[in-house]
């Protein structure tokens, strides 16, 4: 159990005190508990008793629940608690402005117990109605539903990646032709369905094995689905003849779109169909075409851009240089810079760009200006230490209401670069949240743009903004697109790099590192840059270090 997944746990558990009206100040300190515990460096799990007991509100009452929760994943407490819930009651907890007092009122008061319930009485005008709510809490409610509705049964990029991998580790003995098809291939940022194919006979279906659960009423003949116990996500497994085990991998991994691409009034699939050979690469270049790489297949210009490029010009993990927006212990990262910094270097990259968060972030310990001042010359010191490696001097400036940036010019000043986000008051409409993008992009100092929707998939949809208005502006005041790497964000969607491409606005690949481990998820948005068709020449941390620090010092005010 990471210390992230205890954090939740106990934070449900004071959320379903609250609910019941059992024991409110313990309700109310398991709140602040949970938020320590998730900003703790050390694991829970790797610590003693004595260790665990001297951290932060971790008494000799939390002790054992803290116990309970590392060896079982829960605790007798809110198991028990979960048991007097009805489930339709924890699902209102995913509804965005929700908390635990809004929703005992509803489901004691109103009888809602349930989504759908509680969708009708917003459709109604009932919630609107109701003591403490109003008609904008009734709107929010309703488009957090839609939200809900709309990710139901998805997966994130990685959390796809790695239970696809599981499959394919229990069937890959089974059967000599198996790939995996559809979304993982594509490297969509978001999966409804893992989908695998089998080069077998009909005979060869009745093989598969536990933890798979087979649906009987969805499969067919040659096609088995179901579920993996434990997980909603449905899985495929198609059974296609041998021969034609090439071909239908092909037409499996790509939109229908792609498909649809006509020259000479035949269409690609139709000439997929047509034929049948022993490779991807061989149906492309029979169709005229340079091979396309599975995650652009999207319908989007692919083929005109294949005419213009080699596929050794998309960006690669290979081709990335330096990391630039990284977190460490200044702030609410859970490494030592130098741990972070040497990290990087091992991962054979040429520079390390720390981005701590600025002084107004308080809920991340953001670095006051004797902070940075601390940082930098820790920075100085290293860099003597580390040659021909380099730490770049950066950081995570917030972007406040008005679109200013968090420090004096005389602050902002002493950095190499600044990545300029929005981290606090995201109710914002498109005008709003485009104006407020607009003022910090024309700021001087401002160098990349960073997670510019605030998104977090599966969870938040981000606020709007004029996509064209916001990359326009980037053009014009040589301001870098972040395409934040973690796969909790993908943000700024892919869908919108070409445009960028089109205005040239560099795009930097950026990991938003906490942790050592999170440099890996640079690998996350390698891929949907791909899908995008960008090059290394266009990704700005594919700039060697001489480059960058040329870059740096060009733009700096």
């Amino acid at each position: 159990m990471t210390n992230s997944e205890i954090a939740d746990i106990i934070e449900l558990t004071g959320k379903l005190l609250t609910l019941h009206d059992m024991d409110t100040n313990r309700a109310k300190a398991f709140g602040a508990i949970s938020f320590n515990i998730d900003k703790l460096e050390t694991e829970l799990a790797e610590m003693s008793d004595e260790e665990i007991l001297k951290q932060r509100g971790l008494g000799k009452s939390l002790l054992a629940t803290i116990r309970q929760i590392i060896d079982s994943g829960t605790s007798p407490e809110l198991e028990d608690l979960i048991a007097q819930t009805p489930e339709g009651v924890l699902d209102m907890f995913k509804v965005k402005g929700l908390g635990a007092s809004k929703i005992k009122l509803l489901w004691q008061e109103q009888g809602i117990d349930n989504l759908n319930d509680l969708q009708i009485a917003c459709e109604s005008g009932k919630i609107a109605e109701t003591k403490g709510f109003g008609e904008k809490t009734q709107v929010k409610i309703l488009e957090s539903l839609a939200f809900i509705k709309q990710q139901s049964g998805k997966l994130k990029m990685n959390q796809a990646e790695e239970l696809s991998a599981a499959i394919e580790e229990l069937l890959r003995p089974k059967f000599d032709q198996l790939a995996v098809v559809g979304a993982i291939p594509r490297k969509l940022e978001t999966v409804d369905k893992l989908s695998f194919l089998v080069g077998a006979d009909f005979t060869a279906k009745m093989e598969i094995i536990e933890p798979l659960e087979e649906d009987m009423k969805l499969s067919s003949p040659y096609t088995w689905r179901g579920f993996v116990k434990g997980h909603k996500i449905p899985v495929e497994i198609s059974f296609v003849d041998k021969e034609k085990f090439s071909q239908e991998k092909l037409l499996r991994n790509g939109a229908r779109e792609h498909f649809n691409y006509v020259v000479d009034g035949q269409s690609f699939h139709h000439y997929i169909k047509s034929n049948i050979f022993e490779s991807s690469e061989a149906y492309y270049e029979g169709f005229g075409s340079k091979f396309i790489v599975p995650e652009m297949r999207e319908g989007l210009q692919e083929f005109d851009w294949v005419k213009e490029h080699t596929n050794d010009e998309l960006i690669s993990w290979e081709g990335l240089k330096g990391s630039l927006h990284n977190h460490s212990k200044y702030s609410d990262g859970k490494n030592t810079l130098q741990e972070m910094a040497e990290a990087c270097r091992d991962l054979g990259l040429e520079y390390f760009g720390i981005a701590d968060h600025s002084q107004t972030a308080a809920y991340a310990s953001g670095l006051t200006a004797g902070r940075v001042i601390q940082q930098q010359e820790e920075i100085d010191v290293l860099n003597s230490q580390m040659k021909p490696f380099k730490i770049l001097k950066g950081i995570e400036s917030d972007i406040l209401s008005d679109g200013s940036l968090d420090y004096e010019n005389d602050i902002l000043a002493t950095f190499d670069y600044v990545v300029a986000s929005v981290h606090a008051n995201l109710d914002m409409d498109l005008e709003k949240a485009t104006s407020r993008l607009l003022k910090a992009i024309e700021n001087p100092y401002t160098t990349i743009l960073g997670h510019p929707t605030g998104r977090l998939l599966l969870s938040r949809a981000g606020y709007p903004i004029d996509y064209k208005k916001v990359i326009d502006a980037c053009a014009a005041n040589q301001v870098v697109m972040e395409i934040n790497a973690s796969p909790y964000r993908l943000d700024i969607d892919w869908r919108w790099i070409p445009y960028c491409l089109e205005k040239g606005v560099m795009l930097s690949i950026n990991p938003d590192a906490h942790k050592i481990e999170g440099f890996l998820d640079m690998h996350y948005g390698v891929a949907v840059a791909r899908k995008a068709g960008l090059t290394k020449s266009m990704t700005f941390n594919a700039m060697p270090l001489s480059e960058i620090e040329a870059y740096l010092k060009k733009v700096k005010p």
